[in-house]
């Protein structure tokens, strides 16, 4: 099926910037029958595949769509508003946050064309109300002054797109659009995150939650090797695992009850780190204070991770509904050797009904997309810190105690296990060479 491009002149909208959209029909604005809530998380890339995109979540019929890469006005994608096509077709509302201006310069490949907007998008069947942008001010790749060495010219940065999803009589719907930052390494996806914990726990008022999106968890296997996407100490500190392992204990599995400060982060919770379990104790002792401040100067030199950023990532109730080795990018590119746990789709105060996912063949797109339908806790839970807790752990748990089988979930573990394996030797390598050489 063809769908008719848009007849609306293309916006004007700045880096950060937002736009909206409303297509939904009159009568449909804000009523519900149902207490279910199903929510749809896919990176979209840049729409190349807008017709196919499009068939597919109307197949899905979600009620609320969390994109990224949405193209607006791009050569690669056609020139075309993309953004107002999925909300015309899918008859929904949307809210858009322009990230980028794709600057159109003779350096860019045809494929990555520019000449338009770029970002994320919310859209949703009901009403969206205190739209916010998150301004990360950790900015771990500077794209204006860098990114004509990658060959992809653009001003902008990463935003977060934040809204509440509100239905009649039903509770409302923190939510948050993520695509954090590829070509960096853990410290700087983690430092952005952290800024998103936070900002949720100070709107707990809200109780329920999500944070769906791209979180780009990639610097593992084969691409520990690349200085584009694992740019920092831990493409060795994390040997062993994937980034979305290692993210998911450290940051995903330390509860703001669990303490003021996150001190996952000095240990990594690894027996091998025991020497830093003295920095811990150094860290959360309140008795001296120039023990402490000590304490944390040291784990910013040997972690990465500042006192600030300690106290920002903490996780105030969020799970993740997928098996940790449930991959939703394989790059064939790299016959076969790279895999991903990059999109996320994590609750806080909801209850997983039925998951649903799709597009294993990425004709579609380079992600497969991610589809839940939930249930709201009820508030005297939600609003409980102790149950809430405890029901947090209960899921979290069981999660983890699923194992994937579906995309290959052994295969990946083993083939990340190999490739790390080939990690070390080519550095065992590397240092008897240089040791030769000298």
């Amino acid at each position: 099926m063809n769908i008719p491009f848009s007849n609306t002149p293309l916006p004007n909208v700045q880096p950060g910037g937002v736009l909206e959209y409303d297509y939904r029909p009159f009568h449909k604005s804000g009523d519900t029958s149902s207490s279910r809530l199903k929510m749809l998380q896919w990176n979209i890339e840049r729409n190349y595949e807008a017709e196919g995109i499009i068939e597919k979540i109307k197949d899905l019929d979600p009620d609320v769509c969390v994109l990224q890469e949405v193209d607006i006005g791009c050569r690669r994608s056609g020139n075309r508003n993309h953004m107002e096509e999925l909300c015309r077709q899918l008859k929904m509302k949307g809210v858009f946050v322009c990230e980028f201006w794709e600057l159109d310069d003779p350096i860019r490949e045809d494929r990555d064309a520019g000449g338009g907007f770029h970002g994320n998008a919310i859209l949703t069947k009901y009403d969206i109300a205190d739209i916010r942008i998150l301004n990360h001010q950790h900015e771990s790749f500077h794209w204006e002054r860098d990114g004509i060495s990658l060959k992809e010219p653009r001003k902008g940065k990463r935003y977060t797109l934040a809204a509440t999803i509100k239905r009649f009589a039903l509770p409302p719907v923190l939510l948050y659009c993520v695509h954090l930052e590829v070509f960096t390494g853990i410290i700087g996806r983690v430092s952005a995150f952290s800024e998103i914990l936070e900002d949720a726990q100070i709107h707990s008022n809200i109780p329920h939650q999500a944070i769906f999106g791209d979180l780009n968890t990639m610097a593992h296997s084969i691409a520990r090797l690349s200085p584009k996407f694992a740019r920092d100490r831990y493409r060795l500190l994390s040997l062993g695992e994937s980034e979305s392992t290692w993210f998911d204990r450290n940051i995903l599995g330390h509860h703001v009850m669990d303490g003021p400060i996150n001190t996952r982060l000095l240990t990594m919770e690894r027996p091998l780190w025991q020497p830093l379990w003295f920095l811990k104790w150094m860290v959360t002792n309140n008795s001296n204070g120039f023990l402490q401040q000590w304490g944390r100067f040291l784990g910013y030199l040997l972690t990465g991770f500042s006192a600030v950023i300690m106290v920002k990532a903490r996780n105030p109730g969020f799970y993740d509904g997928w098996p940790l080795d449930y991959d939703t990018l394989h790059n064939p590119a790299h016959f076969g050797l790279f895999k991903a746990k990059l999109d996320w789709t994590l609750l806080r105060n909801m209850a997983i009904h039925n998951r649903q996912v799709g597009n294993a063949d990425y004709k579609l797109s380079d992600h497969q997309y991610l589809m839940v339908d939930v249930e709201m806790d009820d508030d005297d839970l939600a609003l409980d810190a102790n149950r809430s807790y405890a029901t947090w752990l209960l899921r979290r748990n069981q999660i983890h105690d699923k194992k994937n089988t579906s995309n290959g979930g052994g295969a990946s573990d083993l083939t990340g296990m190999l490739m790390d394996l080939i990690v070390i030797l080519v550095l065992v390598y590397s240092c008897v060479y240089l040791f030769h050489l000298f």
